[in-house]
């Protein structure tokens, strides 16, 4: 069976006994248009079954009214947020979201942002980007306004808007909460393949020692191989690996680079027959669905994925308006439950 014919706007003005172009001001609800015939038209219109040719109209406006968010994975809970929010703030402002992962793969960030390009989207969220400072080299021929959210590549970009945590204080805050409660052998699970925020964090960790006249003995410090694959799976199997390694050279308290991470660090402790708080502290960072719902629930560092997702939008949409904007720091805070606890309780 032939697909039905689309309804064009020569069909409605034949219907309505008008030009096309009184129907196209009319469904663009042009002044120049007396409200009756407005009312008339666009009631046709709805009655055909018509729907506006996007393309069509990005063409004539140069605005597709579409954004486009790249993501590493979609399995990690965090990104699952920032998306989350970019879709709320998008809605309010009649946007359409498209959304691409990269598998933290800069190449592949390069072809997903060409690919938006040639879908004509007003401009890209950028989230865990690996490119590095030369995006204008590698980029000339893409011409779309970015938002680069948590930037993992080593250098910064000035021609891009950033929006990032302070991972330097999450980390010094984590490191911190571990040390006043008695810790002293407190171990860091980081993770390789997110270079930039892994490298804050634990300079963060390791400003926390030198603070307090310790050490940052090597052998308490674990980085996964960088080719870990992204998400869940891949964070937990690192975390139990390296937590495994941690307690062999007995830490009593690990610091672990996200949330997922620290879930495989309780897996650890359970393979071990060691208890969650009272031999062991685990301490996350993001915050995430997962926090709540492990045992013990997870003492974590919180970063508002669902606000920065909302908060990207905004500045994306200010950009395409012309508006000014400027680049944000978000300050981390430490939320504490069950799996954090004074050192030596059992």
């Amino acid at each position: 069976m032939p697909a039905a014919r689309r309804i064009s706007i020569k069909d409605i003005a034949r219907a309505a006994g008008v030009s096309s172009s009184t129907v196209s001001r009319a469904l663009n609800d042009s002044s120049l248009i007396s409200v009756d015939v407005r009312t008339r038209i666009q009631r046709l219109a709805r009655e055909m079954g018509y729907t506006p040719n996007a393309l069509a109209q990005s063409l004539q406006s140069n605005r597709s009214h579409s954004v486009g968010v790249i993501i590493t994975t979609i399995s990690d809970p965090y990104f699952a947020r920032l998306v989350q929010g970019v879709e709320e703030a998008a809605r309010q402002k009649g946007l359409t979201v498209f959304m691409a992962t990269s598998s933290n793969d800069p190449d592949n960030e390069i072809r997903i942002l060409e690919n938006f390009q040639r879908r004509r989207v007003d401009g890209v969220i950028l989230a865990a980007s690996r490119i590095d400072e030369e995006y204008a080299r590698k980029f000339e021929h893409v011409r779309l306004p970015v938002i680069m959210v948590n930037n993992q590549a080593t250098g910064q970009n000035p021609d891009l808007h950033s929006l990032s945590m302070d991972d330097l204080s999450g980390g010094e805050m984590a490191a911190e909460h571990l040390y006043a409660l008695g810790h002293r052998r407190i171990g860091y699970a980081g993770m390789r393949n997110r270079p930039g925020s892994n490298a804050r964090r634990l300079q963060g960790y390791q400003a926390v020692m030198r603070r307090h006249g310790l050490e940052a003995r090597p052998e308490f410090i674990c980085n996964s191989p960088e080719d870990v694959p992204d998400g869940l799976e891949g964070d937990f199997t690192a975390g139990k690996e390296m937590a495994l390694a941690l307690l062999d050279q007995g830490a009593s308290a690990i610091f672990c680079y996200c949330d997922s991470v620290a879930a495989g660090a309780l897996a650890a402790c359970r393979e071990r027959n060691l208890a969650v708080p009272e031999q062991v502290s685990i301490i996350g960072y993001d915050d995430s669905d997962l926090c709540p719902i492990l045992t013990p629930t997870l003492t974590t560092i919180h970063q508002p994925a669902l606000d920065m997702g909302r908060m990207a939008l905004q500045m994306l949409a200010k950009t395409l308006s012309g508006e000014p904007v400027a680049d944000t720091v978000l300050q981390p805070s430490l939320v504490k439950r069950g799996s954090t606890a004074p050192a030596g309780q059992s």
